[in-house]
């Protein structure tokens, strides 16, 4: 018998400081998450499972949620507990937790974000409050078929883990690419179809680096099915192989704030995979499809607001709210970008 099961995966949350601004209600300390993602949820609620990257702490109640970090250069974000019941009622069911800004408030930031995920419900995997060992991935039942999911980070922006745990956080560099692959080679003896989710690359490059491209040719050849790009904050290119594995090197943001000036990081995906098990226990990506979204701030009734808009429905029928400017703007990066989401199929 032949079983199946609908993922939908997305890339960046990232809660930069005016987007904060804007969601908190006026005269509380509460704070509106859930209607930036009224788009955006119906597409998510089709799937039975849902993977977006967190890249901010849940680590407590703050005055300034944005700061820059004088030692590294970088920002460092913290994100109202808000969030987190808002990702869950948008359709959310796994969130990956490996990135850069993971470790930006420290360890006790890290482990409070876990515990508040797990407060939630929403299930999570590569950063860990104790020693995983060798668990350090997330194993689900969907639909009856059997899903690994192992997240990893190229780094944590210079931040060092705590001495004697550098379990926290999983992360993959050149030199320790081939402890993740025999990661990916025994998960993939325990489960039926293995997602690899990576936070690696340049950021603002539309194309890999030969190393991420090396990483990814590697995790296919040692078992992975499915493999989801993070960190570059624009649209990176995706393919579907001959024998079904799927690769999107980069899902760009799904929310953010514009970075760099550039208008290519408002622009990401919403990627929506068929994945398939024969009777044979033979698994295949059968169909893949591409929703681009644009992540912009609209005029409404209680002020300007973020919202992540669906492109396509966006251009058919004009959002209230957006400006022309901003919707000529969208129109103009969606074509830019919709070449690297053509559909292709490598051997």
């Amino acid at each position: 018998m032949t079983t199946e099961f609908k993922l939908a995966a997305v890339g960046d949350i990232l809660m930069i400081g005016p987007i904060l601004t804007t969601a908190k209600q006026a005269g509380e300390n509460k704070y509106a998450f859930k209607p930036i993602f009224q788009h955006v949820a119906p597409l998510l609620q089709q799937a039975d499972l849902v993977i977006g990257n967190l890249e901010t702490p849940l680590a407590g109640r703050e005055d300034r949620y944005t700061q820059p970090n004088a030692r590294t250069g970088f920002s460092m974000f913290n994100c109202p507990d808000d969030l987190a019941p808002a990702l869950k009622e948008t359709g959310f069911h796994v969130l990956t937790t490996a990135n850069n800004h993971c470790m930006d408030r420290g360890e006790k930031g890290l482990v409070r974000t876990l515990q508040v995920l797990d407060d939630n419900g929403l299930a999570h995997t590569g950063t860990y409050a104790s020693d995983p060992g060798a668990d350090n991935h997330l194993i689900l039942t969907v639909n009856g078929i059997k899903v690994g999911i192992v997240s990893y980070s190229k780094g944590t922006n210079k931040i060092p883990l705590p001495q004697g745990k550098a379990w926290m956080v999983n992360e993959v560099t050149p030199a320790t690419s081939s402890k993740t692959a025999d990661h990916i080679r025994r998960l993939a003896r325990e489960v039926d179809v293995v997602v690899a989710c990576l936070h690696i690359g340049r950021e603002c490059r539309h194309y890999p680096l030969k190393q991420s491209r090396r990483l990814v040719n590697l995790l296919l050849a040692s078992g992975a099915h499915i493999i989801l790009g993070n960190h570059p904050h624009v649209l990176q290119p995706a393919f579907l192989t001959k024998n079904g594995r799927y690769v999107i090197y980069s899902l760009s943001n799904f929310i953010a704030t514009r970075i760099y000036r550039n208008p290519a990081t408002n622009c990401g995906v919403i990627v929506q995979l068929t994945v398939q098990k024969d009777s044979d226990g033979k698994v295949k990506v059968t169909k893949a499809a591409h929703i681009p979204t644009w992540s912009t701030r609209i005029k409404t009734a209680g002020g300007v607001k973020y919202r992540i808009l669906p492109i396509r429905q966006a251009l058919a029928k004009p959002e209230p709210g957006q400006s022309a400017a901003d919707r000529a703007l969208m129109r103009k990066i969606w074509s830019r970008m919709r070449p690297l989401l053509a559909s292709k199929t490598k051997s």
